[in-house]
């Protein structure tokens, strides 16, 4: 068989063809979705192939980016024929919410985001609650309605952003939704004493500005990752119950009023205890956790670091978070400390917050010398990174006389210092 050149006269050809709209509708369709809106509308002037076909495919319509713009967000919205993908929506007036939503839910939405506008709260329209479609649910400044029963049957991500909750609202939210996966709640915790508890839940993520006194984490065989960020951690007792699975923790603040990790306390002969003002703490061993996040302030009992690491044997992550310089005082001695078991398995340490002072350095310097599979260190430096202050760190933490022969050690500039805690992302360093 042979194999000849096609003609110049055959490529040029061949160079005119629309291959494009040769493709079969759905993936058209597909591609066509994933174009802003405005865009795939457009594409209805190529020709009469593609007259129709972004009626058709799956819509994701950003109302937000199209703010001031609610004639040109109706027109689309009303014209487009075909399956809701994604909807984010802010809401000026109640008619135009209700009017939306209902058109979404027929349409089978998937995705929708509801915003209220400035200082305007809406209520949830019923017309959604029995939505069957709905996977994701993001609302900001929204209000459920009085009377709730079986809702979001098969949500699986809830996101609540200034959604006024208390206890029992928060109860059928969580007992009814049978799918619900991931939860946030961002500064929606208005009673003193919270309560969550879910056998579906795999991830929580809950800041709050407002006072918590307590906050109780019960009866979650399947959450595997926790973060929290509260007003006032020095008040606030938080208590996890029940998460067998639990594998990332964080940002764990070390002066929690009271903090309890398991079903039970122990007595101190059985498992280690940390002091944080003067308030005994017992800590259940939690051999499962991989990732652990924590939050250092000043005013630290000496023992606390080593000790509440210690509760954590199979440790392979482990991020700090400085809020701000720390006198040499308040930090323990770490050279007195006896090799800690989960440095065995310790892999990567981030440190937010690094001015390369007496506390830091022994913390490192530890880590360094008894890291035995330690792979990177990686630094957020307040003060100004220069190659004296990156040798001078290098021999100071002992770095040349490291265990792990793969040890990386990286200093970055960080610009914006100690960035607040942020429920929406991986806790990654940047």
């Amino acid at each position: 068989m042979s194999l000849t050149k096609p003609s110049s006269s055959a490529a040029s050809e061949a160079e005119g063809m629309d291959m494009i709209s040769e493709l079969p509708d759905c993936i058209l369709h597909s591609i066509l979705s994933f174009l802003p809106a405005q865009d795939a509308g457009r594409t209805s002037v190529l020709s009469s192939r593609w007259r129709h076909l972004w009626e058709e495919a799956p819509l994701r319509l950003d109302d937000e980016s199209l703010c001031g713009k609610e004639q040109l967000v109706s027109r689309i919205f009303y014209a487009h024929r075909g399956p809701i993908e994604n909807f984010r929506l802010v809401c000026y007036t109640r008619a135009t919410i209700d009017g939306f939503v209902e058109s979404a839910v027929k349409r089978g939405i998937r995705e929708l985001t509801l915003l209220g506008y400035g200082r305007y709260s809406f209520e949830l329209p019923p017309s959604l609650l029995p939505c069957n479609s709905l996977h994701q649910l993001s609302l900001r400044l929204g209000e459920f309605p009085q009377a709730l029963h079986s809702i979001f049957p098969n949500l699986k991500e809830l996101r609540l952003s200034c959604v006024k909750l208390h206890n029992d609202l928060l109860h059928i939210l969580l007992s009814t939704c049978g799918s619900l996966d991931t939860l946030h709640l961002i500064d929606c915790l208005n009673p003193s004493v919270v309560s969550i508890s879910s056998t579906s839940l795999r991830k929580l993520a809950l800041k709050s500005s407002s006072w918590v006194d307590e906050l109780i984490i019960k009866d979650t065989p399947n959450l595997e990752s926790f973060k929290l960020d509260v007003y006032s951690p020095e008040n606030t007792g938080v208590k996890v119950l029940d998460a067998p699975k639990l594998q990332f923790l964080g940002f764990l603040c070390l002066n929690f009023n009271a903090l309890q990790l398991g079903e039970n306390f122990y007595d101190l002969q059985e498992t280690p205890s940390f002091h944080v003002k003067a308030t005994p703490c017992r800590l259940k061993i939690l051999s499962y956790v991989k990732t652990l996040a924590i939050k250092i302030t000043p005013t630290l009992d000496k023992t606390t670091p080593p000790d509440i690491l210690r509760c954590f044997p199979f440790l392979e992550n482990l991020f700090i978070m400085k809020e701000e310089r720390i006198d040499s005082g308040y930090y323990p001695r770490w050279d007195e400390q006896c090799s800690l078991s989960f440095l065995n398995h310790l892999k990567t340490v981030n440190m937010r917050g690094f001015y390369g002072d007496w506390s830091d350095v022994e913390l490192l310097r530890y880590l360094v010398l008894h890291g035995k599979v330690l792979k990177k260190v990686t630094l957020r430096c307040v003060v100004s990174v220069c190659q004296k202050f990156v040798e001078t760190m290098r021999r100071q933490i002992s770095f040349e006389e490291r265990e792990s022969s793969d040890l990386e050690l990286l200093f970055y500039q960080d610009a914006q210092n100690v960035d607040q805690f942020s429920p929406w992302k991986e806790v990654v360093i940047r």
